[in-house]
């Protein structure tokens, strides 16, 4: 078994479900869940970058959408990749240039198949560096300094009876040039995943697992020293966020019971470890909230609820798993992706103090990956 299949396992926000798709109503070309179709309770004059893939396309656009605008703007720029790519993004603070990772280069197995790109409306995407973990997105510190995940795939191993073990890899974390392209590896691991969890107080934190092992460790991007936060965690963990008082959020397996999963708050600076959640339902989906509180969907039939914030929110957009992607450099909106089986994800906002929501108008159609909010309203019709 490769280890995309690892990182693929751990992608997963959702499984399959049998809630009704939300009411729908149309704004502009696009339907959308009811509760968009209203304008927002107040201005929103925040704007999101969306990048949009066309199922079995080997192109991805670019748009600009403002919060509560009736439709989206045209393409601002075309990525191009392989058909049917995977594409994941983040914008580069206080800009509109979007850094994003999308399947490039055709092989067999796809663990080390994307590549990484800029993209900025009305200019070429610049091919930036190859050889990035499928699937994986790009970490953009608050500086503006960008870090991917890339890998080399280790020898197959061989078969023990009829378990399939999996495959152990060499891995780096590189941080690359923006201007140039140029990489610099500032952590090696030999393992399955290095993940690029989170950035805190100047360290990059990262999820590793190894056979037999799966920790959490921050590493200086500029002389390479790691520091062991929690050595011994159990593995699948995902969805990770650091809130603001310096922890990291997580779902994880809970370390006794399989069939149960956990939300964690992982303290950065002590190693201390606080039960958030259990539940035995999958796609908790955690992400930490502005101002403090927990964001999480307790089960497809609940959707989002926030928990500890001074906005009550829960089940904005109805039934469904509601995935937060971005939260806005002031902390006042939050993005995110309503899911649901069988159905294109919807982008909608939340004002993280009032907890009122608004559209963020997409191409239909379209899977969106949702870069990160940006400067200016550019490509608003």
């Amino acid at each position: 078994m490769p280890p995309g299949a690892l990182l693929a396992a751990a992608a997963v926000v959702a499984g399959a479900g049998g809630s009704a798709a939300p009411e729908l109503s149309r704004v502009g070309h696009s339907l959308v869940p009811a509760a968009l179709a209203a304008p927002a309770a107040r201005p929103a004059p925040a704007s999101v970058a969306l990048l949009a893939t066309a199922p079995g396309a080997a192109e991805t656009t670019l748009h600009i959408a403002p919060l509560g605008a009736p439709k989206v703007g045209p393409p601002l720029a075309v990525l191009r990749h392989l058909s049917d790519a995977i594409v994941r993004a983040r914008v580069v603070p206080g800009t509109q240039v979007v850094v994003a990772t999308a399947d490039t280069s055709p092989a067999r197995d796809p663990s080390f198949n994307a590549s990484l790109f800029r993209i900025e409306p009305r200019a070429e995407p610049a091919a930036l560096c190859d050889g990035v973990v499928h699937a994986s997105r790009p970490l953009v510190t608050r500086s503006g300094r960008v870090f991917v995940s890339r890998g080399v795939a280790g020898p197959e191993p061989p078969r023990d009876g009829d378990l399939a073990r999996l495959r152990v890899d060499a891995l780096t974390i590189d941080e690359v040039d923006l201007a140039t392209g140029a990489t610099r590896a500032v952590h090696a691991h030999t393992g399955y995943l290095a993940f690029l969890a989170g950035e805190w107080n100047g360290e990059l934190v990262l999820y590793r697992v190894a056979p037999g092992s799966a920790d959490i460790v921050g590493v200086s991007p500029d002389s390479g020293a790691t520091r062991v936060i929690a050595p011994s965690i159990p593995p699948f963990a995902r969805d990770f966020s650091v809130d603001a008082a310096g922890a990291l959020v997580f779902q994880g397996r809970h370390e006794a019971d399989p069939s149960a999963w956990v939300v964690d708050r992982l303290d950065l600076a002590s190693g201390k470890i606080t039960r958030l959640a259990v539940s035995a339902y999958s796609g908790l989906a955690p992400h930490s909230w502005p101002g403090g509180g927990l964001a999480y969907t307790p089960d497809r039939a609940t959707g989002l609820l926030v928990r500890g914030a001074r906005a009550s929110v829960r089940g904005p957009l109805g039934p469904g798993v509601d995935v937060v992607q971005a939260v806005s450099e002031d902390a006042a909106w939050v993005a995110a992706l309503h899911t649901n089986p069988s159905a294109f994800p919807v982008p909608f906002a939340i004002h993280a103090a009032t907890g009122d929501v608004a559209a963020i108008p997409a191409p239909p159609g379209a899977r969106i990956a949702v870069a990160g909010f940006v400067a200016g309203k550019e490509g608003s019709r």
